[in-house]
């Protein structure tokens, strides 16, 4: 049932349960919390009309999309070029994103380490500084 549908059962049920309030007052006539009420379902229709609408275009959006998807992928032969270099570049693709994951790993890692040889110099005093150090120049220097 739709919420208009439910909008006329609320009207009859209002009207039938206090004579005093019929359904012949415009929506103008009424006070208070009444034109509120009416207000508000007439924004509720409103809304409900709009997200069926917008319901619809989705669904000629998403039908579209499957009829243009569905003949490129009719064109799709593993000798075509276009195919080839589509291969290729997915593949690229994916490769990137592991070098990308596990960059962000390493670097984690040796974020860790720095953090850990900061704190053995604090409670180490400046010995471990220079051994480090010292650590870094005679590899470095190897090079």
């Amino acid at each position: 049932m739709r919420l208009t549908g439910s909008c006329n059962l609320l009207r009859a049920t209002r009207a039938s349960s206090k004579p005093g309030l019929t359904s012949t007052k415009s929506s103008d006539q009424l006070g208070g919390p009444d034109q509120e009420r009416e207000r508000t379902y007439k924004l509720a229709e409103n809304v409900t009309d709009r997200l069926e609408d917008m319901g619809k275009d989705l669904g000629k959006m998403i039908s579209e999309i499957n009829d243009i998807s569905g003949s490129l992928n009719k064109g799709n032969k593993p000798d075509d070029p276009l195919s080839q270099v589509v291969r290729v570049l997915n593949g690229h693709l994916h490769q990137l994103k592991w070098i990308d994951d596990n960059a962000a790993a390493l670097e984690a890692k040796v974020k860790a380490a720095q953090k850990a040889t900061n704190n053995m110099g604090t409670n180490y005093g400046n010995q471990a500084n220079d051994a480090v150090a010292g650590f870094g120049r005679s590899y470095l220097g190897r090079r």
